[in-house]
């Protein structure tokens, strides 16, 4: 059984460990390196390594929820009122999520009232628009793209 003890220890293993995980949990691909690749680590140096290898992207962060549902709000509270559609990372974000992720925060006490306490500006990957009302609601009326401090058109 081989143990990483340094992060050149992971290299020889990195194609193998991201394709793994775009298709299977951590817990999946963690008994599927030991058992075919005889390759032990803890989950913990797992996440720590997908994160530096950019492929903690896989879920949506609590942090990214709190910044769709603040740009949601803004957007609601405009005149007229405008409808979101968030995409996060190229995949479009299901609405129900974000509702369930609203209600569970509130009781939780992570969203208080009005506040939320983060910046939509700080995700790049994340994209909004407003669905047009045709039929079909896959056009865009228009759109938007938060990157670094400034709003792209």
């Amino acid at each position: 059984m081989f143990r990483p003890t340094k992060p050149e220890d992971w290299e020889p293993y990195r194609d193998v460990i991201a394709h793994l995980y775009n298709t299977m949990k951590l817990k999946d691909v963690m008994t599927e390196m030991q058992a075919r690749h005889h390759f032990k680590a803890t989950e913990k140096q797992y996440k720590t390594q997908l994160k530096k290898w950019n492929l903690d992207t896989k879920y949506t962060k609590a942090s990214e929820y709190m910044a769709m549902i603040k740009l949601k709000r803004m957007r609601e509270s405009e005149n007229p009122p405008k409808q979101t559609r968030f995409t996060l990372r190229g995949r479009p974000v299901d609405p129900k999520d974000i509702t369930r992720f609203e209600k569970r925060a509130l009781k939780k006490g992570m969203i208080k009232g009005d506040e939320l306490n983060c910046n939509p500006e700080d995700f790049e990957d994340l994209d909004y628009d407003t669905p047009s009302p045709e039929p079909t609601g896959y056009t865009y009326a228009s759109s938007s793209h938060y990157q670094s401090s400034h709003y792209q058109y």
